[in-house]
């Protein structure tokens, strides 16, 4: 069976995912599984990047890989529902889940069974409950909306005007909330679902705002997120990681909040 082994840091700075990876390949070679795919997160907390995760979605619809390798669920998820998503995702591809702390192993059929009974019984509770929030609302108010409305933002929209596609800049978070007439907060996390779903390509922004640079006469001065990364967790100072990249401090300051690594205030 061809496998893919994940790991996550985690905010405690436990087992580093190099020593995580190691245990999950030989757990793997005992088993007699292939391990076509080794790749891990180093940014913990479950709102924070995930390009390894992502890269893990590609495999999966690609149909490239036939089973999963985590030492917990917790690891995978970034949240209960992400988890109900992701397993149901997984059972349409046909591809296994294994989380060694968590005792399951969907390769074996009562392990497998057991998995799809709580899948069903979790995707069945939300639905009653956010149907059950639905109908509370309309009794407290009826004939009129209750509580805040739903915001909606189109991820066309959204991406076109992140990456400056057709010759525009590219906008930041600020800009792009007030052009959407969101807040930020909604916005970043538009980002990262889009992130993690490998349709943000960074790569593509850059070069517009290099193009950008050009155009106004600046030489461009691009930030690698590696670069960047490690140069934060070296010396968490937003002006010292500018001195040492040769950018501005406001473009540090911007793309640390955008990976997750900077909170606002």
């Amino acid at each position: 069976m061809k496998i893919a082994l994940y790991a996550r840091a985690t905010a405690d700075g436990g087992e580093p995912v190099d020593q995580i990876l190691a245990g999950l390949a030989a757990h793997a070679t005992r088993k007699g599984w292939e391990v076509v795919l080794q790749t891990a997160d180093q940014a913990p907390g479950p709102g924070a990047p995930k390009k390894s995760l992502s890269r893990l979605l590609q495999f999966i619809r690609a149909n490239a890989i036939q089973g999963i390798l985590v030492r917990s669920l917790s690891q995978l998820a970034r949240s209960l529902r992400h988890l109900v998503d992701l397993g149901q995702q997984l059972a349409a591809q046909g591809v296994a889940l294994i989380a060694l702390e968590d005792d399951l192993d969907t390769t074996d059929l009562a392990s497998a069974l057991r998995w799809r009974d709580w899948l069903e019984t979790s995707t069945r509770l939300d639905r009653q409950l956010r149907a059950e929030a639905a109908k509370l609302a309309h009794q407290r108010s009826p004939g009129k909306r209750w509580g805040r409305p739903p915001v909606a933002v189109n991820p066309v929209e959204l991406l076109d005007l992140w990456r400056g596609r057709g010759g525009r800049r590219p906008l930041s978070q600020r800009e792009l909330a007030a052009r959407l007439g969101v807040s930020k907060t909604t916005i970043r996390k538009h980002l990262v679902d889009l992130r993690e779903a490998g349709e943000l390509l960074d790569q593509a922004r850059a070069g517009r705002l290099a193009a950008e640079q050009r155009r106004r006469g600046r030489k461009a001065n691009p930030l690698n997120d590696d670069d960047l990364t490690a140069a934060w967790r070296a010396t968490p100072s937003c002006a010292t990681v500018a001195r040492t990249l040769h950018v501005r401090r406001r473009r540090v300051e911007t793309r640390l909040r955008e990976l997750g690594l900077l909170s606002e205030g």
